[in-house]
């Protein structure tokens, strides 16, 4: 009977293949928010190998290989990962971002269509097709995307820095600031919006503002050459009263 109960006991710590590669998936997305990117990378490379029918698995890597520059590599597990899932919607948003990366902006407005063919309101797919509006230099056009993704989910911080960004590109400063500071309440990790928000107060001769901000995105981000320029630049406007 005690080795009955011993074998019980032991059951469910043998997982299968499939909750393994679950498990790595869930590390990896951890360790890519964390920018540890080599562990990542091996975590996710795990999981495709212990279950390589698991979509999720190939999409993340991919996003993966984007945040490393990899495009071309990327766009491959993306494409896997939709021969596996032709629904996942998400994996067509990545595949997108990739196409965009690689220069391909007719086909990445292809994959966001599609997306939102099938969910109008997908505020990824939104995002992005806001995201290719605004390299097109259509800003305005990039704002109601971004606004539409906002609708869709108001707590979406990136589409919330995005939005401010096409606000910037309009010249429209004061609402620009409002917007970045949104987008930093719910994500004050991010180092691209602290760097604008900075631009648009030193835009604004708000130069002292301008600088806590510069200095928060160089904190987060110590190698941004855009970001120490600037803040230069808001520094002199400090010391010589502008």
């Amino acid at each position: 009977m005690l080795g009955r109960l011993g074998q019980l006991a032991r059951a469910p710590f043998g997982l299968s293949k499939t909750s393994r590669a679950r498990r790595e998936v869930a590390r990896g997305s951890q360790l890519l928010r964390r920018g540890e990117l080599a562990a990542a990378m091996t975590a996710l490379n795990k999981a495709v190998e212990l279950d390589p029918e698991y979509p999720v698995a190939w999409n993340n890597r991919g996003i993966v290989l984007e945040t490393l520059g990899k495009a071309e590599e990327a766009l491959k597990c993306h494409n896997h990962a939709i021969r596996l899932r032709p629904g996942y919607l998400d994996a067509w948003c990545n595949k997108g971002i990739a196409l965009l990366h690689m220069g391909n902006e007719e086909r990445a407005m292809e994959c966001f269509d599609t997306v939102l063919k099938l969910d109008p309101s997908h505020p990824v797919a939104l995002m992005d097709k806001g995201v290719l509006l605004s390299r097109r230099g259509q800003p305005e056009d990039a704002l109601l995307m971004f606004n539409r993704a906002l609708e869709a989910d108001p707590t979406f911080a990136l589409a919330a820095f995005n939005r401010a960004s096409a606000l910037f590109a309009l010249g429209r400063l004061d609402e620009a600031v409002d917007v970045y500071n949104i987008a930093l309440r719910r994500r004050p990790d991010l180092p691209d919006a602290w760097y604008f928000k900075g631009r648009a107060l030193l835009e604004s001769g708000q130069a002292r503002a301008a600088s806590i901000c510069l200095e928060k995105a160089v904190d987060l981000r110590p190698d941004f050459p855009e970001a120490l320029r600037e803040l230069e630049r808001a520094r002199a406007e400090e010391d010589g009263g502008g």
